[in-house]
């Protein structure tokens, strides 16, 4: 049987490795995993995002139907800039982690990933984060 199979693995690698059994996995580096009773894992990230948006001041922002405007384009000139370049850098990096389980925003986060040279504000991808955050089904 496969639970077989796994107890096997696990005591293969126990005599390498130190492991230590820690029941289901619910949690992992930001990523809830939602245990279906068909045997299919959800994955998702809705307090990641939900932190984030807290960080960023944004979690009580008004929702939005699509990451990016389909004609926008993105200029490095015309735009204010952000005040602290430290905050914009890390808010574009969690918004890449946050493709993983959100592969609706990678095109946007990309495009906002090119300008980030320049630090001038780009709310769009974070406002349909924060629109469709518990409701991304993939």
């Amino acid at each position: 049987s496969d639970s077989h199979l796994v107890k096997e693995l696990i005591h293969k690698l126990n005599v390498k490795f130190a492991l230590k059994q820690l029941g289901e996995l619910d949690y992992f580096l930001g990523i809830e995993v939602h245990h279906k009773p068909s045997g299919d894992l959800l994955l998702h990230q809705s307090k990641y995002v939900q932190d984030l948006l807290i960080k960023t001041n944004m979690d009580n922002c008004k929702p939005i139907g699509s990451p990016m405007v389909s004609n926008c384009r993105l200029s490095k000139f015309g735009t204010d800039a952000m005040t602290d370049p430290t905050l914009y850098r890390s808010t574009v990096g969690a918004l890449q982690y946050a493709t993983l389980t959100r592969p609706n925003i990678a095109y946007s986060v990309n495009k906002v990933c090119q300008f980030i040279k320049n630090l001038t504000r780009n709310k769009q991808v974070y406002l349909f984060v924060a629109s469709s955050k518990k409701d991304y089904r993939p």
